[in-house]
C-alpha cells in the first residue's frame, strides 16, 4: 500500500461516493431514496475523522503544517475563481456583483448570488480545524514526552517518534502512546470532542426532542439553544469534534486504551460499528420523516443535517466497522487507493461536471419516459466521478497545477 492505511482509504472512498451521491440528485420519491440521502450526512464527518486519525498518527512539524494550511487556502481561492468563470455560463447567469463583493468572495469566504457552490463550506471548516489543531497536538505531544521520559530505553522514540512501519503496524505506537501522560492527553481530546459534538449535535437533537414531546401533548418548556454559547470553537465546532473523534478511534493510535477503556476485538468492533451505523441511519431517517411529514424522499435536504446525534452514530459506526479492514483482491485494493488519493480533485471537479452534465442527463431520461430511481442517481455518480477522477490524474502530472488536486 506504499505507506497508506488501507481502512482509511476505504473510508475516504465511501465518503467521496456519498458526497457526489447527494449532489445534483436524480432520485424518486421513495423510502429507499430517503434512506440513501440520510446516509449521505455521514460523509463529511467521516472525512474529518479520517483527517484526525491521520494527523495524530504522524509526526508534527510546524513549518509543514503552516505550509499545508496556507496551501489549502490558496487552492480554495483558485477553485473559487474557476467556479466564477465556469458556473455562470453553465447555468445561464451573469455575474452582476461589484468588484469588492467579488474580492470578498474570492479571498474572505464571502458568497456571490450568481455562484452556487454551497459544498465549499467543507474547505472552510477544514481550515478552521487546521488552525486549532496545533493546540491539541502540542498538548498531546507534551504528555507523550513526559510519558517517554519515564520509560527507560525510549530516548530514540522521544527524539524521532515512531517510524512509518511502526505507524502501519501500530505495535510500537501502542507502547509509545499508552502511558499515563498519554492517557491525560486522550482525556483532553475526549473533552473537546464531546464539547464540539454535544454542544452542537446534542443540543440541536434536544430541541427536536422537545418539539416532538410538545406535538404529542407533553408540556416541555425548556430550550437548550442558549447552551450553544459553551461551544468553544464556533459553528464548525462539531467538525472539530469529529476530527478529534477520528483520532481517538483510530486503531493503533490514541485508541482509548489502558485503564479507562478496554478496546474491543475486531469482530466485536465490527458488530458494534454495524449496529451503530444501522441505528443512526434509521434514527436520522425518522428525524427527516418527523420534520418533513413524509417517509419518502421529498427533494429537500434535511435541515441542519450535520447537527443531529444520529450522524455521530452513523459516522462512528462506519469508522468502527471499517477499522483494520483489508482488501485481499489486488485490483480492488489498487482501485480504492487510487480513488482515495484523489478525493480532493474529485471534490472540486465533480461540481463543475455536475452543472455541465446532469441537466442533459435528466432531460434525456425524461424525453424517453424513464422514471428516476436510485439507479439513475448511481449512474449520475459514475458520470461525475469518472471524468473528475481522470481529469485529476491529468492535472496532477502538470507541474504547478498538481497542488490544485492533491491534498
Amino acid at each position: 500500500m506504499g505507506g497508506r492505511v488501507q481502512y482509511l482509504d476505504i473510508l475516504k472512498a465511501i465518503a467521496i461516493f456519498l458526497v457526489v451521491f447527494c449532489h445534483f440528485v436524480l432520485l424518486p420519491e421513495s423510502v429507499s431514496a430517503n434512506l440513501w440521502m440520510s446516509a449521505c450526512w455521514m460523509a463529511v464527518p467521516v472525512f474529518f475523522m479520517v483527517n484526525g486519525a491521520l494527523l495524530f498518527s504522524r509526526p508534527f512539524h510546524w513549518k509543514k503544517h503552516i505550509r499545508k494550511t496556507v496551501g489549502i487556502y490558496c487552492v480554495f481561492t483558485v477553485w473559487k475563481a474557476v467556479y466564477l468563470l465556469v458556473i455562470p455560463p453553465a447555468t445561464g447567469t451573469t455575474v452582476t456583483s461589484g468588484i469588492w463583493k467579488i474580492l470578498t468572495y474570492l479571498f474572505l469566504f464571502g458568497e456571490l448570488p450568481e455562484i452556487i457552490n454551497g459544498h465549499l463550506w467543507f474547505i472552510e471548516a477544514l481550515l478552521a480545524v487546521y488552525l486549532v489543531y496545533p493546540v491539541f497536538r502540542m498538548a498531546y505531544d507534551a504528555a507523550d514526552v513526559r510519558c517517554r521520559r519515564s520509560c527507560p530505553g525510549d530516548e530514540a522514540k522521544a527524539d524521532h517518534g515512531p517510524s512509518d512501519s511502526d505507524l502501519m503496524s501500530g505495535k510500537a505506537k501502542q507502547e509509545w502512546q499508552n502511558g499515563p501522560g498519554s492517557r491525560k492527553s486522550q482525556m483532553l481530546l475526549c473533552f473537546f470532542a464531546a464539547a464540539g459534538l454535544l454542544c452542537t449535535n446534542g443540543l440541536y437533537s434536544l430541541e427536536i426532542l422537545g418539539d416532538m414531546l410538545r406535538d404529542i401533548g407533553i408540556p416541555f418548556g425548556l430550550s437548550f439553544q442558549s447552551l450553544a454559547a459553551f461551544q468553544p470553537f464556533g459553528k464548525y465546532g462539531n467538525m472539530l469534534g469529529f476530527f478529534l473523534l477520528g483520532a481517538l478511534l483510530n486503531d493503533g493510535g490514541i485508541g482509548l486504551a489502558g485503564k479507562y477503556f478496554r478496546k474491543p476485538d475486531r469482530k466485536r468492533r465490527r458488530l458494534m460499528g454495524g449496529g451503530m451505523l444501522a441505528a443512526g441511519l434509521l434514527s436520522l431517517w425518522g428525524v427527516k420523516w418527523y420534520l418533513s411529514g413524509r417517509p419518502e424522499w421529498d427533494g429537500y435536504l434535511l435541515q441542519e443535517g450535520y447537527r443531529h446525534i444520529p450522524v455521530i452514530l452513523m459516522a462512528s459506526g462506519l469508522f468502527l466497522a471499517c477499522q483494520d479492514l483489508r482488501i485481499r483482491t489486488k485490483w480492488l485494493s489498487a482501485a480504492v487507493e487510487a480513488l482515495a488519493s484523489r478525493t480532493l480533485g474529485i471534490f472540486y471537479i465533480h461540481w463543475l461536471m455536475g452543472w455541465i452534465l446532469v441537466n442533459p442527463l435528466a432531460a434525456w431520461f425524461m424525453t424517453r419516459g424513464i422514471s428516476f430511481g436510485v439507479w439513475t442517481n448511481l449512474l449520475k455518480n459514475i458520470m461525475l466521478m469518472v471524468p473528475a477522477f481522470l481529469l485529476t490524474i491529468v492535472l496532477e502530472r502538470i507541474p504547478g497545477v498538481k497542488k490544485l488536486v492533491k491534498g
